[in-house]
């Protein structure tokens, strides 16, 4: 209970699951944090001396409460924001009311009020956000996924100005296109409700998504070896060959 606690949310698969496996093999203890049971329990599986997992929703106030109380009294040395949803996959015009509020209690809410809360535990701690190029540019079909991902990546910013005097460091990276879960369900979509879809298949026919091992490894580079004001001045892009070049060295920007 003496090592440095990680919390990763969304910790069940993909980015998530290496990610805990990444920051586990560099002696933190890390508090996986997901929806199922199963997909966690995998996830703990590689190190359960070093993760711990729990089942609770963070689009909740109830899930929230449970991670508070799962990270107790413990000094939290890194927050990472993973969890997210795609969905609605539709035109604007076609996007229910109930279905964006899921999306943005997931991909906005979520990340907002666990920091709030969080934030007695993690004084001189490190908030990690995981961006997209979506916060960037918009997609046909991902109206939802697109506001979410531009909000998350303005509540890194004003968070980053906000919470310097604490000795808190916020960043954001943009992952690339990983081979998760999250693409697989991408590729199942309609053309017609995201025509943008045939660039994603071939970057999947040519073997070209990223690996989230090696991603998780450029995250953990950023959250444990970067100084604070590398890690928060702008948001990382592991696709950068400049900034990946700078990980396998081992650089401390």
């Amino acid at each position: 209970m003496n090592n440095p606690l990680a919390v990763v949310t969304g910790g069940g698969t993909g980015l998530g699951r290496a990610l805990c496996h990444a920051l586990a093999d560099r002696d933190l203890d890390v508090l996986a944090v997901g929806r199922r049971q199963e997909p966690l329990a995998e996830t703990r599986s590689a190190n359960p001396d070093r993760i711990s997992v729990l089942s609770a929703d963070v689009a909740t106030d109830s899930g929230r409460e449970e991670i508070v109380a799962a990270v107790g009294e413990r000094s939290l040395t890194v927050l990472v924001h993973n969890a997210g949803v795609l969905e609605p996959v539709a035109p604007l015009a076609d996007v229910t009311l109930a279905d964006w509020r899921r999306s943005q209690a997931i991909n906005v809410e979520a990340p907002l009020f666990l920091t709030q809360a969080l934030l007695p535990r993690l004084d001189g701690g490190r908030i990690l956000h995981i961006s997209s190029g979506a916060a960037h540019s918009g997609y046909s079909g991902w109206g939802a996924y697109c506001t979410s991902k531009a909000a998350l990546y303005m509540l890194y910013q004003v968070w980053s100005l906000e919470l310097a005097e604490r000795g808190i460091a916020v960043g954001s990276v943009r992952p690339g296109v990983v081979d998760t879960p999250m693409q697989t369900l991408l590729r199942q979509q309609r053309r017609e409700d995201f025509p943008a879809i045939d660039k994603f298949l071939d970057l999947h026919a040519q073997g070209k998504l990223e690996n989230p091992g090696e991603v998780a490894g450029f995250v953990s580079w950023l959250l444990l070896d970067v100084s604070n004001e590398g890690f928060s001045r702008s948001e990382w892009t592991f696709t950068d060959p400049e900034q990946q070049a700078m990980w396998r060295r081992g650089d401390a920007v």
